[in-house]
């Protein structure tokens, strides 16, 4: 679909006449160096994004898109562009904001505007996908509740409700290139036959089903003409002074970085500082939606040996948290602070009655871990996995910064990248060297399965059933158009780009600026983002990263193209 949309791309690093700088607003309008006071001010970062968007647009050639955009009577603004979010990027020093088309006022599904600014609000870079819609009508025929019907049919599902979000209007540009006026339904609980997952199939390779997969949540692109089902796709996914407290988890260490609350006679896994809590469900069933109220609480400051599960979830949610606004600059999964919830000791009844349950899941903005039995026949919680903890956040903060459509290529693109930050969060605590990656264990979840073994690896995905180059990508119906499977692709390019080496033999980069760096390019990309905008991203983002750093910059530059070559992925 995304083919079918114009594009139109802009980095300073590239333009001749800004020589590697930010472009002021002056730069645009002709006022000569010297005479910056008469130049346009800003009162907020899209005001500044609009300016920018609306002059570099009409410098661009003839196009359908581009035309649509700009139809407006005041030139001023760009009237078919809605703002979605404005968020401050610190690793990079940015702010990125980002709008949807709309046609007759309705979003054009797809349509993604990007414009990066500094912090004088001057123009760093911009990226636009951008259509003129032609041949849809703009009135439904059918209303919301038939398109909910329509999918009730087509999944042969009771629906109640309408999803998780309000029914809205969209455009959706097909793949033969004919718009559709379309209802998009959000989050609801039903399933396509050809969607399915198969017999035993489990999604991320763990031994039990997880909630996502037996309660799916499925948005849905309905013809508002004749209810013909056009596109689907799954979606995952005052500060007190906290109370230092310590135990021992599932792995037999003794941890010493867990905060709490302290009661009146004892103390609860609840840090208020990072918004973390942690809950006990006692074997309970996740399925039957339980309500959760007081979270751990014990007697003494040091849990011991009796509290294992709890200590490994609270000290493990600890570690992400930090690891995302230490290094990467992100306040939790929304970048707003979101709590961080983990709740232990779950069964989920459609797998059996317990009390294993081999699973790990991000689930209703919320992590739920099962348990499974070790080689004495004891059972262990889940939570004792970081680097599975950290794939399953970081699925939340996909979906709340680009968002990658869980489907095809953008749903394998949202495993990669959950599955890249899991397995480097778990070696920055766990590796002897955690910036360089020489010692690194790049297999995920290593240890899950009886045999020791882990899910997945991003040094040898083929090892674990996955292709490691676009010649043998998977074309599928099932799960989510192979999104498991072919996330071994983009991973086998990141385990290149982690281990690239100068000519010399030295480290192109340390681990901290590649991660830094593919998750800069990762809130860059838009909701259909296909494997070749990634290091379109990676390189944009890299030339403002290191332009402090100009000799580094080539080397890199290199690493990033040789990297993704050597998957097909050009």
């Amino acid at each position: 679909m995304s083919r079918h949309f114009d594009r139109m791309r802009y980095h300073i690093a590239d333009d001749p006449e800004a020589g590697g700088r930010p472009r002021p607003p002056g730069a645009f309008t002709g006022i000569a160096p010297g005479l910056e006071s008469v130049a346009p001010r800003f009162t907020s970062n899209e005001a500044a994004a609009r300016f920018y968007l609306d002059h570099k647009l009409a410098e661009e050639p003839e196009t359908a898109g581009f035309r649509a955009a700009l139809a407006t009577e005041s030139p001023a603004r760009v009237p078919d562009l809605t703002l979605r979010s404005s968020r401050q990027t610190p690793a990079s020093g940015t702010t990125l904001v980002r709008f949807d088309q709309t046609h007759a006022q309705i979003p054009i599904f797809g349509s993604d505007v990007l414009v990066e600014l500094d912090q004088s609000r001057e123009l760093v870079a911009m990226d636009a996908r951008l259509a003129e819609v032609s041949g849809a009508p703009d009135v439904p025929t059918l209303d919301a509740p038939a398109a909910v019907a329509a999918v009730a049919a087509a999944t042969g599902t009771a629906i109640e409700g309408a999803g998780s979000m309000p029914p809205a209007l969209t455009y959706y540009l097909d793949d033969a290139g004919t718009w559709h006026l379309a209802w998009h339904l959000h989050g609801l609980p039903a399933v396509l036959p050809e969607a399915r997952p198969g017999p035993g199939h489990t999604g991320h390779g763990m031994e039990d089903p997880s909630p996502r997969e037996l309660y799916p949540r499925v948005d849905y692109l309905v013809d508002a003409q004749d209810g013909a089902i056009l596109f689907y796709f799954g979606v995952t996914p005052t500060v007190d002074v906290p109370t230092k407290l310590r135990g021992v988890d599932e792995n037999g260490v003794h941890v010493d970085r867990i905060w709490g609350d302290k009661l009146g006679s004892g103390f609860a896994l609840r840090d208020r500082l990072r918004n973390i809590v942690t809950f006990d469900l006692a074997l309970g069933d996740l399925a039957e939606n339980p309500q959760l109220t007081d979270p751990v609480q014990v007697n003494d400051p040091d849990l011991g040996e009796k509290f294992k599960a709890a200590v490994s979830a609270h000290a493990n949610a600890t570690k992400v948290f930090d690891f995302y606004r230490g290094v990467l600059s992100r306040d939790s999964v929304d970048d707003q602070g979101m709590a961080l919830t983990s709740v232990i000791n779950c069964i989920f009844s459609p797998h059996g009655p317990g009390p294993e349950w081999k699973n790990a899941a991000w689930f209703d903005n919320r992590m739920w871990y099962g348990q499974m039995r070790n080689p004495a026949g004891v059972l262990v919680s889940t939570a004792r996995f970081l680097d599975v903890i950290g794939h399953e956040l970081t699925h939340g903060v996909i979906d709340t910064s680009s968002g990658l459509v869980y489907r095809n290529q953008p749903g394998a693109l949202n495993e990669s990248f959950a599955d890249i930050l899991g397995i480097t969060i778990s070696n920055w605590y766990e590796a002897e060297t955690p910036e360089n990656v020489a010692g690194w264990n790049w297999e995920l979840g290593r240890g899950w399965r009886p045999t020791g073994a882990g899910l997945r690896s991003l040094s040898d995905p083929v090892a674990f059933g996955q292709p490691a180059h676009m010649r043998d990508f998977v074309h599928t119906t099932a799960d989510n158009g192979g999104v498991h499977i072919n996330s071994g692709i983009p991973n086998k390019a990141a385990h290149l780009l982690f281990t690239a080496t100068t000519a010399q033999g030295t480290p192109v980069l340390d681990a901290r600026d590649w991660v830094v760096l593919l998750y800069l390019a990762m809130v860059r990309l838009s909701r259909l983002a296909l494997f070749t905008d990634v290091p379109v991203a990676l390189r944009d983002v890299a030339k403002v990263y290191l332009a402090g750093s100009p000799k580094q910059l080539d080397p890199v530059l290199a690493a990033i193209e040789s990297a993704y070559s050597a998957v097909g992925i050009e």
